[in-house]
């Protein structure tokens, strides 16, 4: 009976481990993101594109201001 409480509490403390392990690697790879989003080249070529859009899109200037 003792065995099978220390197999039961060997067992969730490997699967808690195993969750925070998970969840550790997932943040660092969410922050690993965010800091190199500028260096992404999907990225680089949506934002020239959108900034094209809007350059495309505007109404030019007929007077000096």
């Amino acid at each position: 009976m003792v065995k099978e409480a220390f197999a039961g509490k060997g067992a969730l403390a490997i699967s808690a481990s195993v969750v925070f392990c998970g969840l550790t690697l997932y943040a660092a790879g969410q922050v690993l993101d965010y800091l190199f989003r500028d260096v992404d080249p999907k990225r680089k070529e949506q934002i020239q594109k959108e900034e094209q859009d809007a350059i495309e899109t505007e109404e030019p200037v007929t007077e000096p201001v």
